[in-house]
């Protein structure tokens, strides 16, 4: 059964739209049960007069004789996960607010659930962990308690602190404020040019770059509005991204079929005759184009488990950017929807290609395209991220400064062909179905 062109790129969107949703209700079920507070907000908590809330480190006594925050408590995590009842609370904690902290906030997530679970009510878990603690202080110089490391000697040490020199402070400017509005106003612009366009490859193209700019300013908001802190408003960008990078995907296939390779028109010769010397068209063959994707597909679902084998970084470094204070760091929740979620989803939605192009009798390319291109989506923008946090996890303004180059250079190569081919690409193409 052929798909109408009217919605093949609907269907795009709700596959890919699936894929996105997955990792918002899995977030919902991994914090969903425990209260969270921000740094900001545990601070005030601690600071406040006569406060019965308690900072707790859960991590391991040798990381926490290391550097820990000043003036909080040990608690090791296997301590709290061995307990079977709120009876055997060390007496310290008693009638106290815990704020449980690790590194990333994942075991104290699962911590807190546990004291929850065992009738241990007065529990909340640090958003982000040490992680983000670290960027929550106002000033480099502050000194005040709970804002500086303590080792078990008592030493004092302030957190991690980077100087970076003029030249990558000028381009963490340049790369946040210039190159970024550069591509997305031409993103915007390309938006416009297509606006009207129903070739279905220029539609694809079209929506690709609608996501691309709803994703790019929802991090402009999140850097604005909230200092880079919203988890929502990042969780935007990166779908955003990651729905260009599947419509994208979308556009080049139809653009290939409908434009070059003809594989879809009934009426006219594929151009991949001549390398198969017998077409579907005319007898009853095996399509060479349909066998090439039964390598390509598995491939790139062996492409996917790479980022599954990548190793976290819990980087963050506090650095001063032409006067302002700024913290770097690639939030750990970022990298599960990144190197986590993002290959999972692309796994089962190649899967899912792959069994349609096996089983489906009836014309399975067009379908079969669909889901690799929802599928190329979250491979290509979780590759994209997971290769720059793998090289730059020391130094963060060179992530994100290639980060934005490369989205410009994106935008810059589609303005590229739309301009030397226009004069083809705006007539009506053969319809891709």
């Amino acid at each position: 059964m052929n798909i109408p062109k009217n919605k093949t790129y609907l269907l795009v969107v709700m596959i890919t739209l699936l894929g996105g949703l997955i990792p918002l209700a899995l977030y919902r079920l991994t914090y969903g049960q425990v209260n969270m507070v921000t740094p900001p907000e545990a601070k005030k908590l601690l600071l406040m007069e006569n406060s019965k809330t308690v900072l707790v480190d859960i991590r391991s006594k040798q990381k926490y004789d290391s550097a820990h925050i000043y003036g909080s408590q040990h608690w090791h995590a296997e301590e709290i996960f061995s307990l079977e009842s709120k009876d055997y609370v060390p007496e310290q904690f008693h009638n106290k607010t815990l704020l449980l902290m690790c590194n990333v906030d994942i075991s104290s997530n699962d911590a807190a659930k546990h004291l929850k679970k065992i009738g241990f009510e007065k529990v909340m878990s640090v958003r982000g962990g040490l992680q983000e603690w670290i960027g929550s202080i106002d000033r480099l110089e502050t000194k005040e308690l709970f804002t500086v490391f303590q080792a078990a000697s008592g030493q004092l040490n302030t957190f991690p602190i980077r100087v970076s020199p003029l030249y990558e402070q000028l381009l963490a400017v340049t790369s946040g404020f210039g190159v970024k509005l550069i591509y997305t106003i031409l993103s915007l612009i390309i938006v416009i040019i297509l606006w009207r366009s129903k070739a279905p490859d220029l539609t694809a193209l079209r929506w690709a770059m609608i996501f691309f700019f709803l994703g790019e300013n929802s991090c402009a908001i999140n850097y604005f509005a909230f200092t880079d802190k919203s988890y929502f408003f990042e969780y935007l960008h990166s779908y955003g991204m990651l729905l260009s990078f599947g419509f994208a995907t979308y556009a080049i296939l139809q653009g290939m079929d409908g434009r070059i390779l003809m594989l879809s028109a009934p009426d006219k010769k594929c151009a991949a005759l001549g390398l198969c010397k017998k077409c579907i068209k005319y007898e009853n063959v095996p399509c060479g184009l349909k066998r090439t994707f039964f390598m390509i597909i598995p491939a790139s679902i062996l492409l996917a488990l790479m980022p599954l084998c990548a190793d976290w970084h819990d980087t963050s470094y506090n650095t001063m950017i032409l006067g302002t204070f700024y913290n770097y760091t690639h939030r750990i929740v970022y990298q599960q929807f990144e190197i986590l979620y993002c290959p999972i989803i692309t796994i089962i939605i190649l899967i899912v290609s792959l069994l349609v192009l096996y089983f489906k009798k009836d014309n399975p390319l067009p379908m079969a395209k669909i889901f690799f291109a929802a599928g190329i989506g979250p491979l290509g923008f979780g590759m994209f991220r997971s290769i720059l946090a793998g090289m730059y996890s020391q130094n963060m303004v060179w992530f994100n400064f290639w980060e934005e180059v490369t989205e410009l250079l994106f935008i810059v190569g589609v303005c590229f062909i739309l301009w030397v081919f226009r004069q083809s690409l705006f007539k009506n193409a053969c319809i891709a179905r």
